[in-house]
């Protein structure tokens, strides 16, 4: 079975303000598509910093949360995938998608791993457009489809899915180690 993403979501997909705000050294941190890395959003390279007041004023529209999970609809990166893995408040750009599953009937692990596959990055690549950059507009992801398994056996997929990503980080991590100390012994 296969099912539409819009079918899938608790609230309609959608993005952050299309306005530049008035960025700030310090206050709410401000995510754009270069914070979406290796699944997850590094706020070490987020856009800027915008006021409690913005931050307010674009919740109204959109208010991140918990295992929210966002792709990328423009710019190099349109397809990218991460889930928000944290409580901490922040709020995003227009380059992002966001995606709020109805928990009831689907898991946002299975989801976020749904969107990273092959199958639906090629679909990504099939529908975008293109500008000075590729895009791929909010009414078009929302219509393009992903497997939906029952709610037990997506949240058995995302444990399997976890468990092995956390196993090929630790060796990735055993590898990097590996190589530099190779380094230090050559020098």
């Amino acid at each position: 079975i296969t099912s539409a993403i819009k079918y899938l979501v608790s609230t309609p997909i959608t993005d952050g303000p299309h306005e530049t705000p008035d960025f700030l050294e310090d206050g709410i941190p401000f995510i754009s598509a270069e914070a979406i890395e290796n699944g997850r959003i590094n706020f070490n390279k987020k856009r800027d910093c915008i006021s409690e007041e913005q931050h307010k004023i674009y919740s109204k529209k959109y208010k991140p949360q918990r295992n929210d999970v966002y792709v990328v609809k423009s710019g190099s990166t349109t397809g990218k995938v991460a889930i928000v893995d944290t409580d901490e408040e922040f709020n995003i750009w227009s380059p992002l998608a966001a995606i709020r599953v109805n928990p009831e009937e689907n898991d946002p692990y299975f989801l976020f791993y749904a969107l990273s596959s092959d199958l639906f990055q090629k679909q990504v690549s099939l529908f975008w457009s293109f500008g000075t950059q590729p895009n791929i507009g909010m009414s078009v992801l929302q219509k393009l489809k992903i497997p939906t398994p029952p709610l037990k056996e997506q949240q058995s997929i995302a444990n399997f899915l976890d468990k092995e990503a956390t196993r090929l980080d630790a060796l990735i991590t055993k590898k990097q180690q590996l190589i530099e100390t190779l380094k230090e012994k050559r020098i």
